[in-house]
């Protein structure tokens, strides 16, 4: 069945099962470590922090247990390790939890628990993704769209005014549903989900861009003691990220921890700006390390290791305490769902980074203009990664000119 339409289908299947799963999974995790500690809990930023550092030794092994398993005995090994690391975790929490989790993630008191219905409802969305998929209904739909959208005058602005438009109506809409002290933390949390999609924008390159500058541009051989000259793997590159998380995670733990028993401990606005802030100054290595770089006159893997390491920071700053703060802040009843919209951004990040990092070879080449270009140009991939600088810097600033005002909305929740 492996590489017939059958086959794909089939592994269609198990992906779209593991979106269901993760759905499930990333926003009700997320609050029950908030329900352990009490909104104004000292220790609770750092918890989310060590919680953060959980889920990155996770993305540090695989590379190296489910990939090398899948490069070297076949990607039916590499997954089946996943499997296992999966049944693991649910065995373990399944032992746990009546030890050390007593009354976290139950539904409300008289209320039904409808896990088994989300998971049965999961299983039949998944299988009929995979008959879409199987049939070509999503090449057919997708196809009529698109000539849809070319009868259209302006079809391709079009399109994504009407998104933004009516992204716009139903956040005002939702804000307006609110009890009235809900409103202006429900108003905040969904502006800090825009700065969240605006960080991971510029953070996931990482994936896209800053890989393909990793293996074309950068010189990776170095000498090893015993074996010589050898060439790091351009992956490798990704594993950067998880390990630094690993190792500085404790580290801004206890700095969350120490800061809110002196009650020095910035507010969440303040660490969305100053993450805004890093993300673009982390681009400044990359801005020095691509000036005069081709393939052949390749950059040091230090601009790229330093890249990685400034992005961290502004990664401790705003995702394991956005998620804190979320718990913390949105109204009882929707903490849930806007722990979802909060992870939705991500998803939306990642669709825009992608089609950004698809402009480098245009403005590498000069067939793509940028802003500046009428005073300075840089050449090369700086100008490109400039743009990151300039603009996640522009929006770090806006934050923390706003900022007063933001904790003003917040009613003391911040």
């Amino acid at each position: 069945m492996a590489g017939s339409e059958l086959g794909m289908a089939v592994f269609v299947l198990g992906l779209a099962l593991i979106v269901f799963g993760t759905g499930h999974f990333k926003p009700t995790v997320s609050v029950m470590v908030g329900q352990l500690y009490g909104p104004k809990d000292p220790r609770r930023d750092g918890a989310f922090t060590i919680f953060y550092m959980g889920i990155n030794v996770g993305a540090f092994i695989c590379a190296f247990v489910c990939g090398t398993l899948g490069e070297r005995y076949g990607w039916h090994i590499g997954f089946g390790a996943a499997a296992v690391g999966m049944l693991l975790g649910l065995f373990t929490y399944t032992l746990g939890r009546p030890l050390w989790l007593k009354g976290v993630g139950m539904p409300p008191e008289g209320k039904p628990n409808y896990a088994p219905l989300f998971a049965v409802g999961s299983i039949v969305l998944s299988c009929a993704v995979a008959v879409c998929y199987y049939y070509g209904l999503f090449g057919k739909m997708w196809g009529e769209f698109d000539k849809l959208i070319a009868k259209v005058p302006y079809g391709d602005w079009l399109v994504p005014g009407v998104i933004v438009a009516f992204v716009l109506a139903w956040c005002t809409w939702y804000v307006a549903e609110q009890e009235e002290e809900d409103r202006g933390p429900t108003a905040c949390i969904l502006l800090f989900i825009l700065f969240n999609a605006v960080f991971w924008l510029a953070f996931e390159q990482a994936g896209t861009s800053l890989n393909l500058f990793a293996a074309d541009m950068t010189n990776r051989w170095m000498w090893i003691p015993f074996k010589g000259r050898w060439e790091m793997p351009a992956t490798w590159f990704q594993s950067v990220n998880p390990f630094l998380i690993i190792v500085l995670a404790p580290l801004f733990a206890g700095l969350w921890s120490m800061l809110g028993k002196w009650n020095m401990n910035p507010s969440q606005p303040m660490k969305i700006a100053l993450a805004l802030l890093l993300v673009g100054g982390g681009y400044v290595f990359m801005v020095m390390g691509s000036l005069g770089t081709t393939p052949t006159a390749r950059a040091s893997m230090f601009w790229l290791f330093a890249t990685y390491t400034v992005h961290t920071f502004g990664e401790l700053c705003i995702s394991p305490t956005g998620l804190s703060f979320v718990t913390r802040a949105a109204p009882g009843k929707s903490v849930s769902f806007l722990m979802g919209i909060w992870f939705l951004s991500s998803v939306v990040a990642n669709k825009l980074g992608g089609t950004v990092a698809g402009w480098v070879e245009g403005i590498e080449k000069g067939e793509m203009a940028l802003p500046w270009y009428r005073w300075f140009k840089l050449g090369g991939q700086a100008d490109f990664f400039l743009a990151f600088v300039i603009g996640a810097m522009l929006i770090g600033i806006l934050v923390l000119v706003f900022t007063p005002l933001l904790k003003k909305l917040l009613h003391g929740r911040e």
